[in-house]
């Protein structure tokens, strides 16, 4: 009832539609967040940007802890020109939620900012490493380390996209989620890669990770037959790179795959479609319903 009243009075009175906006989110909406950033961006839009900042931040001050009102207000400053304030409201956000999933969001959101809007990479890889420090299983951080390193100059940056990959191929990751990521950088040296015998021990090295889920799935299987004895011979087979046909992966032979598909390596996209990944942050379950 309030938006539609305040579009409406919007097109024949400002005046009207600021006092309506005053009165639903000062009385009758105090904690609806919607409401709320809409008052703030029709401040914006009349031109009113102190205004449309005091908003943003008296309401996360009375409800603390809504992504999108953090975001909105790290948006505002960046279209005011203010990078430095934005930065500070991200980094801020990841001091005061460290240890929770929420800080690695913040770190890839300031991270991506630092890198597409200060074109400084170095200071993005930073960000994103040392989100990798305090949370060095999440799989996201991984994928947007490589896609931030693949969107430089591959010829020139193949050290830290390899050096990427292999922080997660030697990380706690599932053994799924590893093979994925070993598929792509056999994908890579193909496309890019300058040295042919990195390619073939990278492909040697995905074989055996094939080999290892090929074992572990077989164990599962099997297990209540399966003697120590035949485990452990199992276990040393997948470890040694015996041979295992790759289409029990459901994975291509990547050697006979034809990269042309590979596009731009949007790693988030393929994390989703090949891990069963949706929605790569889900921030909404961190924005509070009231």
């Amino acid at each position: 009832f309030w938006i539609k009243y305040i579009r409406y009075l919007e097109n024949h009175s400002i005046t009207g539609a600021r006092s309506v906006f005053q009165r639903a989110c000062c009385y009758h909406l105090p904690r609806k967040p919607n409401i709320h950033l809409l008052w703030a961006a029709f401040e914006e839009k009349q031109g009113e940007v102190e205004e449309a900042r005091r908003i943003l931040k008296t309401f996360e001050d009375y409800v603390p802890g809504l992504v999108m009102v953090r975001l909105r207000r790290v948006s505002l400053e960046r279209r005011l020109g203010n990078m430095d304030m934005a930065e500070a409201l991200l980094t801020e956000a990841i001091r005061d939620n460290e240890g929770m999933p929420i800080s690695s969001f913040y770190s890839v959101k300031l991270a991506r900012q630092v890198l597409k809007v200060q074109k400084n990479l170095a200071k993005a890889r930073k960000i994103l490493l040392e989100a990798l420090e305090k949370d060095p299983d999440n799989a996201k951080l991984y994928a947007n380390l490589l896609e931030m390193e693949f969107s430089a100059d591959v010829r020139q940056n193949e050290g830290n996209t390899m050096s990427s990959f292999d922080r997660a191929l030697t990380s706690g990751l599932p053994l799924e989620t590893k093979i994925i990521f070993s598929q792509r950088r056999v994908e890579f040296l193909e496309d890019f890669g300058s040295s042919i015998n990195s390619l073939l021990m990278c492909y040697e090295e995905h074989q055996k990770l094939l080999n290892q889920q090929m074992m572990r799935k077989r164990l599962l299987e099997n297990g209540a037959d399966d003697t120590d004895d035949k485990r452990l011979r199992l276990e040393d087979a997948a470890m040694g790179g015996g041979s295992v046909a790759m289409a029990t992966t459901g994975i291509t032979p990547l050697m006979a795959t034809d990269t042309s598909t590979a596009g731009t390596y949007n790693y988030n996209t393929w994390y989703q479609q090949n891990y069963g990944y949706q929605n790569t942050w889900n921030y909404n379950q961190y924005y509070q319903q009231t």
